[in-house]
Parts: structure tokens; sequence; C-alpha cells
């Protein structure tokens, strides 16, 4: 119980820290969460057992890394929206072209 215990918080510790990094800095909280809670269930059961926690330590400092790294993008990323002219501009050229589309197709009504 204990080994699948560490592999699963270091696994998910590393993909935490990982998804941290990149654009997806927000779907790093939940493999966080899943490591976090193997980090207490390990800590548990070593308190339990009387044996070391430097693995525990490890996965500790891999969420604490993670979990930084997702809240200062949270905070200091800000989204810029651009030219929303243009945007509005190409919907309405779509939208005359669809018209002229239809307007040009030939329907023949035989039910």
């Amino acid at each position: 119980m204990k080994k699948v215990l560490i592999i699963l918080g270091f696994i998910t510790a590393i993909i935490a820290t990982i998804l941290a990094v990149t654009p997806l800095s927000n779907l790093s909280i939940i493999p966080s969460i899943v490591a976090l809670l193997c980090g207490l269930g390990l800590l548990y059961l070593s308190k339990k057992q009387n044996k070391k926690t430097k693995t525990i330590q490890y996965i500790f400092i891999l969420i604490i890394i993670s979990l930084g790294l997702t809240i200062y993008k949270g905070i200091f990323n800000t989204p810029e929206l651009g030219d929303t002219e243009q945007l509005e501009q190409r919907e309405e050229e779509n939208l005359e072209d669809s018209k002229e589309i239809l307007e040009g197709l030939d329907i023949d009504e035989d039910f």
C-alpha cells in the first residue's frame, strides 16, 4: 500500500508540476490535490510504522512548486482582448456571404 501511494504521489506531483509550467496551468490543481492526498496518506502510514519521511518531503516540495506556479500565473497573467472591430467585420462579411449562398440555391419542393 505504501509503495503504491509513493508511486502515485510522485507521478501526480510531477504531472502537476509539468502542467503548472504550461499554458494549461489551471489543470494542475487536480493532480496537486491527488498528490497531496497521497502525501498525507503516506505521512499517516509512516508515523504509524515509524519510518523515514524523505520521499514524502519530495512529494510535498513538488506540490508546493506546482501550486506556487499555478497561483502566480493565475494572479499575474491577464488575458488580453484583441481588436474586436476586425472580428465584428468578419462576422458581418460571413453573414453576407451566407445570405448570398442561400439566395443562389435552387431548391425544388417535390414532396
